[in-house]
């Protein structure tokens, strides 16, 4: 469903009408970053808004410029699909937004590699809480986790499902974006504000509009299923060899996906870098570009207006990288199938609570950019993961094996980075 539709037509910005040196950045290491004073930061996003608007001040009037990209999003109905008494209770004014990554391979997406069975699943799935002091906590759902799934009805395409015990990426099979939520917020406690519904092709495109990202590659890496080859050394990621790094899974390290999330932080906190100190935040034609492509090839709620993106972008652009962290749910090798994840339930919920409650997670062990004294080790290989996903039910082993690393809650904040920190769990030797 997409609002004002009709209305795209009125206006068409050009992507290239402002060019500026800030395009040209070279590749800097995140762990160098400067403080940011948080006034400044929010002169730049509000002067970032009002220029972008300028920018197509000869074209059309800024509420047509608002209307076309407004036109562009496809939109959801969350209240219509899920029940409010059966969701968790809004907690103080934190937001909390999940990132769905699709691994659907329709229209643009068909280039990034064929499919054996139709429909689309959760490629990765992140929940991002946003507090009003500007922390940032971001957590990473594994998509081969194996939870207890709910029923969903069917919506749009899709025809619905009993509730299940089987894994959590087959909820967007199953139910759409609404039963992703549902799962996710029966799993987790927490409300899901708003969701974000993203495509390859998005993700790539709005890397390319701010200019690729600057990171640091500790090794040459290849692995030909997503495409992937890059030098060792810093360089500047554009959109399809970002997309590619974070995709990138058989042929690095031991191929689980846990190693990849590791990985996935590691980018996410390099963007954050580049959007918040280079200069994305005052250039008209990276502000026009990153908007086009959000509205384009994104799916939202309803209630995720762009004057609310604005808003929400206000409030990160005052957050400091060391202030953005990143989570794993705590998980271990699942007792009834290796290679699958089973969640460790009393650190989990010790992690979902904190955010819930907008708390900091004050035991986590956080990983920053700084170099590590000793190796870490894993107390447990993590496992090897099959080429395919399946949707069938599995069945729960009688089991409630805990995971031994510890009682302290693993994470990383946004100055991590390879050529520091390594490529992630199972890379680490390769890395050294």
């Amino acid at each position: 469903m997409s609002e004002d539709a009709a209305s795209s037509s009125e206006a068409a910005p050009s992507a290239d009408a402002t060019q500026d040196h800030a395009d040209t950045a070279t590749a800097t290491d995140t762990s160098d970053a400067t403080p940011r004073s948080p006034l400044r930061r929010r002169l730049a996003t509000v002067t970032a808004v009002a220029l972008a608007l300028l920018l197509v001040a000869g074209i059309g009037s800024a509420y047509a410029y608002y209307r076309f990209l407004q036109g562009n999003m496809t939109r959801h109905d969350l209240s219509s699909a899920l029940s409010d008494e059966e969701r968790p209770p809004k907690i103080g004014d934190a937001v909390n937004i999940l990132f769905i990554g699709s691994d659907g391979r329709e229209g643009g997406n068909a280039a990034y590699g064929g499919r054996d069975f139709v429909g689309e699943r959760s490629d990765s799935l992140m929940l991002a809480h946003i507090s009003p002091d500007s922390r940032v906590t971001v957590i990473n759902i594994p998509r081969d986790s194996l939870v207890q799934l709910p029923s969903c009805a069917p919506y749009g395409e899709t025809e619905g499902t009993t509730g299940y015990y089987g894994m959590i990426n087959s909820a967007l099979f199953h139910g759409g974006p609404p039963c992703v939520i549902k799962t996710v917020e029966s799993l987790t406690g927490i409300r899901i504000d708003h969701f974000v519904h993203l495509s390859f092709v998005g993700f790539r495109d709005m890397v390319d509009a701010i200019g690729g990202v600057p990171m640091c590659i500790p090794e040459p890496m290849s692995d030909k299923r997503s495409k992937l080859d890059l030098k060792a050394g810093r360089q500047r990621l554009d959109g399809e060899e970002a997309l590619s790094f974070v995709r990138a899974r058989y042929e690095i390290g031991n191929g689980g996906d846990i190693g990849r999330i590791d990985r996935q932080q590691m980018f996410l906190g390099a963007l954050a870098d580049e959007v918040t100190s280079s200069g994305v935040l005052t250039s008209p034609s990276k502000i026009n570009r990153l908007l086009q492509a959000i509205t384009e090839h994104t799916a939202t709620d309803d209630d995720l207006s762009l004057s609310r993106m604005v808003s929400i972008g206000s409030t990160l652009a005052e957050a400091d990288l060391h202030d953005i962290t990143f989570y794993t749910v705590p998980w271990y090798p699942a007792p009834s199938d290796p290679n699958r994840v089973a969640w460790n339930e009393e650190k989990a919920q010790r992690l979902f609570t904190a955010v819930s409650r907008d708390e900091p997670v004050s035991d986590a062990m956080l990983e920053t950019g700084a170099p590590k004294s000793t190796p870490s080790e894993s107390p447990l290989p993590p496992p090897s993961y099959p080429a395919e996903p399946s949707t069938e039910p599995v069945t729960p082993a009688n089991s409630s094996t805990p995971s031994p690393t510890g009682d302290d809650i693993t994470g990383r904040d946004a100055t991590s980075n390879p050529c520091v920190n390594g490529l992630g769990e199972g890379t680490e030797d390769g890395a050294k």
